[in-house]
């Protein structure tokens, strides 16, 4: 995975995008940014945001961590609930 880098882009751009078979580009931090009129140039609007270059097998390896992290809060949020119903006396 390399690291991340500046990017700016006249449309906004997606957050994944596949280049290569095995490569995306991932992209976060995503600003739009308007320019005023100059002299020299009309008004414009254009995108900042910060991108990198990562294998599609390990980004598929860091959603599945992300998807566990996210089942995890789920399940102690819920059982946390729990516990509240049933000191409350509702269970």
């Amino acid at each position: 995975m390399k690291q991340w880098t500046k990017e700016r882009s006249a449309s906004r751009p997606a957050e994944l995008q596949l280049v290569a078979p095995d490569t995306y580009i991932q992209r976060r931090n995503i600003q739009q940014e308007e320019h005023a009129a100059t002299e020299e140039a009309a008004a414009y609007t254009d995108y900042v945001c910060e991108s990198r270059e990562i294998p599609v097998s390990e980004y598929e390896m860091l959603k599945s961590i992300e998807e566990i992290r996210t089942e995890e809060a789920v399940t102690a949020a819920i059982d946390e609930y729990t516990m509240q119903l049933m000191e409350g006396g509702l269970l």
